[in-house]
C-alpha cells in the first residue's frame, strides 16, 4: 500500500488558471503555484491539488487537451525574471499597462492572454537562437529533444499546423496535405517555405523545453516546502489533439465518450437527456497492449515527473464508458429526437455503455478484469505516486473494492453518499479510510451555493421536501435539525469543515471556494459560453489570507489540521526526471 490511510493529510483544490501574483499576466503561471505552495506551507496544508495542465485547445477545457503530453505555455511566467532570453525592453515592448490593466480585470480572457505570451516566448525563442554560442543551454535543449523525441517531434508538428489553420486543432478540416503526418512531412520538405515550417517547429520545442524546466522547478520547490503536489490525468484526450492525428491506430473515432444522464448534472437540454458527450475518442485497447501500452505509460511517466501524486478524472472509464455514436458538434441535432428517430440517424446506435454494459453478470465480470488490467499498468508506470481514483457517477459495485485492493484511494462525498430507502445522509464516520474526502470538485457548487439553493428549495413551491433536505443535512452535521440556518453563516461553514477533517479519509481536501466560503464556480456541464475554466480568485492568495472574511475560515481549517492530526509528513526528496 503507498497510502498509509493511518496518516492522516488535508489539501486544497486550486486551478491554476485561477491564481494571481502581482505580475501575472491575466492569468495562473508558475510562480502563482509557488506562492500556493507558500500558502499551504503557512497553513500546514499538506496537499496541493491542480486540475490537468496540459495544452488546451479552443473550449480552453483542461480535460480536453490537445496533448496527452505538452505542457500549456499560458500557465508559464514570461516575464524577464523567469524567462533569461527575455529584457525589460523585450517585455514593455508587447506588455504595456493599459494591457496589464486590461487582463487584470474579470476572468481569463484566452485568446489575447494566449496571444500576448506567444509573442513574449517568440522574442524570447529568437534572442535563443541567436545566443546559440550559450553551449550549456544548447546541450540541454538539445537532451530534452532527445529525450522526448517520441511524443514532442509529433506535438512540435500538429502545434505548427494549426498555426498554418488559423490555430485551429481541427485536423479533420485541415488542407488535405496535412491531414496526415506522413503528408505533411513530404509537403513540408517540398515547400518553398520549409525553412519557416522548421522554425516554427523549433519555436514549440522549445516552448515545451520552457515548460517543462520550469514545472520542474515548481516540482523541486514543494519538495523544499514539504507539500505534495497532486496534479489530474484525464480520461480522455481531445479527439483534435497530436496524440489522434499521430497515433490514429490508438483511438477508435467512431463513438465518443461521455457520461449517461443523471440528476445532479442538466445544464442543457441535451445533457438532461442524454447525459455528456465529451467527443472524446475511445481508445482500441488492443493496439495499446501490443504496444505495452506505451502511449499510456508514457503520459503517466511524464505527469509523475512534475507531480508527487495524481488523480485519475473518471477512472470508470477504464471499465466501460458511456458512448455517443456522433460527435459533440452533432448534439444539437438530437436534443428533440426520440430513441427511433436518433436510431434513424446512426445507424441503428444510440448512446452505450461500451466495451459492454454491466447489465449481465458475465459482462460485468469481464470489465471488472479488464479494468484491472489497465490499472495495474497505471499503476506499473506511476512509480511511488499517491494515486486518488475519481469514481463517481453511476459506479458499478465491483469498482471500489478493486481499487481498494489496489491500493488507489476513491472519492468520498457525503453529499452524495445516501441510504438509497431514507434518503439520509451516510454518517462521516462511516466514510471510507482510504478515500479524499471533499465536499465536491470542480464540477460542482461551493457550499455555500449549495447551502443556498437547499434554502431557496426549503421556501419555495416544493418546500416541504426541501424543508426534509435540510433537516437530513442538519442530521449529518450534528446540528439542530428544527433550526437550520436561514443563510451560510460562519458556524455553519466551520462546523461542515470540522465534519469533513474528523472523518476517517486519509485525505480531507477543500476546493480553494470552500475553504473560502464564496460561491465562485470553476466548471458547471454543459453550460455554454466563456464561464467554465476561466474565474480568478479575486485577489492573491496572501491578499485573501488577509482579509477579516476569510483569515477566520483558514485559521479554522489550520486549527482543525493540528486537532485532527492533518499535519504534513516529511517528503522524500527525489530529483526531476
Amino acid at each position: 500500500m503507498r497510502i498509509d490511510p493511518k496518516k492522516k493529510l488535508a489539501g486544497v483544490l486550486i486551478p491554476v488558471f485561477a491564481l494571481r501574483h502581482k505580475d501575472d499576466l491575466g492569468v495562473g503561471d508558475t510562480t502563482a503555484v509557488k506562492q500556493a505552495i507558500d500558502f499551504c506551507a503557512r497553513h500546514e496544508i499538506g496537499v496541493l491539488q491542480t486540475l490537468p495542465i496540459n495544452e488546451t485547445g479552443g473550449d480552453h477545457s483542461p480535460y480536453s487537451a490537445i496533448s496527452s503530453v505538452a505542457l500549456d505555455p499560458t500557465l508559464l511566467n514570461v516575464t524577464p525574471q523567469a524567462m533569461p532570453w527575455l529584457t525589460n525592453e523585450d517585455f514593455h515592448s508587447v506588455v504595456t499597462d493599459s494591457v496589464r490593466s486590461r487582463l487584470d480585470e474579470g476572468p481569463v480572457k484566452y485568446d489575447e492572454v494566449k496571444a500576448l505570451k506567444h509573442a513574449l516566448l517568440r522574442i524570447a525563442f529568437d534572442s535563443f537562437k541567436q545566443g546559440e554560442k550559450n553551449a550549456a543551454e544548447v546541450k540541454r535543449f538539445a537532451e530534452f529533444k532527445k529525450s522526448n523525441e517520441r511524443w514532442l517531434i509529433p506535438y512540435a508538428l500538429f502545434r505548427t499546423l494549426m498555426d498554418h489553420h488559423n490555430g485551429s486543432s481541427v485536423w479533420t478540416q485541415w488542407e488535405e496535405d496535412f491531414r496526415d503526418p506522413k503528408k505533411a512531412i513530404a509537403y513540408i520538405a517540398k515547400s518553398p517555405k520549409k525553412a519557416d515550417f522548421e522554425r516554427l517547429i523549433s519555436y514549440y520545442e522549445f516552448v515545451q523545453w520552457q515548460a517543462f524546466e520550469q514545472w520542474h522547478a515548481v516540482r523541486g520547490y514543494a519538495d523544499e516546502n514539504n507539500v505534495r503536489l497532486m496534479g489530474d490525468i484525464p480520461f480522455g484526450v481531445s479527439r483534435y489533439s497530436a496524440d489522434v492525428w499521430a497515433q490514429r491506430d490508438l483511438f477508435d473515432l467512431e463513438w465518443s465518450g461521455g457520461a449517461p444522464p443523471e440528476g445532479y448534472f442538466q445544464g442543457d437540454p441535451f445533457t438532461a437527456k442524454w447525459g455528456q458527450n465529451w467527443g472524446v475518442p475511445l481508445y482500441a485497447w488492443k493496439k495499446h497492449k501490443a504496444d505495452n501500452y506505451q502511449w499510456w505509460r508514457q503520459r503517466v511517466g511524464m505527469a509523475t515527473s512534475i507531480f508527487h501524486d495524481f488523480r485519475i478524472d473518471h477512472v470508470l472509464g477504464f471499465f466501460r464508458i458511456y458512448s455517443f455514436p456522433w460527435i459533440p458538434e452533432r448534439n444539437w441535432e438530437f436534443t428533440e429526437l426520440t430513441e427511433e428517430e436518433a436510431k434513424e440517424r446512426t445507424g441503428g446506435n444510440l448512446p452505450q455503455f461500451l466495451p459492454r454494459s454491466d447489465d449481465e453478470p458475465e459482462d460485468a465480470e469481464l470489465n471488472e478484469k479488464e479494468g484491472k488490467v489497465f490499472l495495474e499498468m497505471v499503476m506499473d508506470a506511476s512509480g511511488d505516486a499517491w494515486i486518488v481514483a475519481e469514481d463517481l457517477g453511476c459506479v458499478p459495485k465491483y469498482v471500489r473494492p478493486l481499487l481498494k485492493s489496489l491500493g488507489m484511494a476513491g472519492f468520498a462525498i457525503p453529499i452524495f453518499e445516501r441510504d438509497e430507502e431514507t434518503r439520509e445522509f451516510e454518517p462521516a464516520e462511516d466514510m471510507q479510510p482510504l478515500s479524499l474526502g471533499t465536499y465536491g470538485t470542480h464540477d460542482h457548487e461551493p457550499l455555500r451555493a449549495y447551502y443556498e439553493r437547499l434554502v431557496e428549495w426549503w421556501h419555495g413551491p416544493d418546500g416541504s421536501e426541501g424543508w426534509k433536505e435540510v433537516q437530513r443535512l442538519m442530521r449529518f452535521l450534528g446540528l439542530d435539525e428544527d433550526n437550520p440556518p436561514l443563510t451560510f453563516t460562519e458556524e455553519l461553514h466551520k462546523t461542515f469543515l470540522k465534519v469533513l477533517m474528523e472523518s476517517p479519509c486519509w485525505l480531507a481536501l477543500l476546493m480553494i471556494t470552500d475553504l473560502l466560503g464564496t460561491t465562485q464556480r470553476f466548471n458547471e456541464p454543459g453550460a455554454a459560453g466563456d464561464v467554465n475554466w476561466s474565474q480568478r480568485l479575486e485577489a492573491t492568495l496572501d491578499q485573501l489570507e488577509k482579509r477579516p472574511e476569510f483569515a477566520d475560515n483558514i485559521a479554522a481549517f489550520q486549527n482543525l489540521i493540528s486537532k485532527t492530526n492533518r499535519l504534513p509528513g516529511k517528503i522524500a526528496a527525489k530529483s526531476a526526471k
